[in-house]
């Protein structure tokens, strides 16, 4: 049975490579006379603005993406973006009041004060789908890029001490405390693509507006005694933008001679 799976898992993979190459192949056109299939990858930047629940924890944080996207001939687009998301504006302090000393400081092994960072870490994962309206655009293959997507999500605190023993944090201890939550995750972009046949000058940007619903899956939280069932309403707003990694090539031109 292994062997069978191994050999389809082969198989599916060999597909999906000579599917790709001839979508491709097909898209090798002059992108600026007719609309047409073209792979968008793209790697991603947003920096974003929580809200919700999210913004009780969190403050501004960063996202770094990369993102697969195919455009039809109809201007129709289909695909999937993963993002990592970090920062380091953590607004919840009280989560630790715990192990603080009357002066609000984690001390460490040898008995002094403690330098700890509280990092923001995470990832969502994201199929979409959407439309190019290139009456808006310069060329049939570029313009106003509205999308929406369905995904998940998790993050977590990420608690470093590097310098510091803590054996507050040792091993499974830590996850007492990091609030790693997960769920489902969705959003909205409007931006502005732009294609065309200088490859470097491909790119999209605009506004990407998220919303998750996550809980915190760790069954014992030190700070509340106990599981956190509640369910999570977590927004985000942000200025969000790609380069895209061209694929294909100009079409040959023809030439006539007299």
């Amino acid at each position: 049975m292994r062997k069978l799976i191994k050999n389809l898992t082969k198989k599916a993979l060999l597909i999906c490579f000579f599917v790709l190459v001839n979508l491709t192949v097909n898209a090798q056109r002059d992108l600026k006379t007719a609309s047409i299939f073209t792979p968008i990858y793209g790697l991603t930047y947003k920096a974003s603005l929580p809200g919700g629940d999210f913004a009780d924890r969190w403050g501004f944080h960063n996202n770094l993406g990369a993102e697969v996207n195919f455009k039809l001939k109809s201007n129709l687009t289909f695909g999937f973006e993963s993002q990592f998301i970090f920062g380091n504006t953590f607004k919840e302090p009280e989560i630790f009041d715990n192990l603080k000393n009357e002066d609000g400081k984690i001390i460490n092994f040898e008995g002094i004060p403690a330098d700890v960072l509280y990092l923001l870490r995470g990832g969502n994962f994201t199929g979409q789908v959407g439309y190019v309206f290139n009456k808006v655009g310069k060329g049939p293959n570029a313009g106003l890029w509205v999308n929406f997507g369905l995904g998940y999500m998790f993050h977590k605190i990420r608690i470093e001490h590097i310098y510091d023993r803590l054996d507050q944090f040792k091993e499974d201890y830590i996850k007492g405390y990091d609030k790693l939550s997960m769920g489902l995750s969705t959003k909205q972009f409007i931006g502005y693509l732009q294609q065309g046949n200088r490859q470097f000058l491909n790119f999209y940007g605009g506004l990407e507006f998220g919303q998750a619903f996550t809980k915190n899956v760790r069954t014992y939280n030190f700070d509340t005694e106990g599981p956190e069932d509640e369910l999570r309403l977590e927004l985000f707003f942000g200025i969000k933008v790609g380069w895209m990694i061209p694929i294909y090539t100009r079409q040959l031109q023809d030439y006539y001679f007299d």
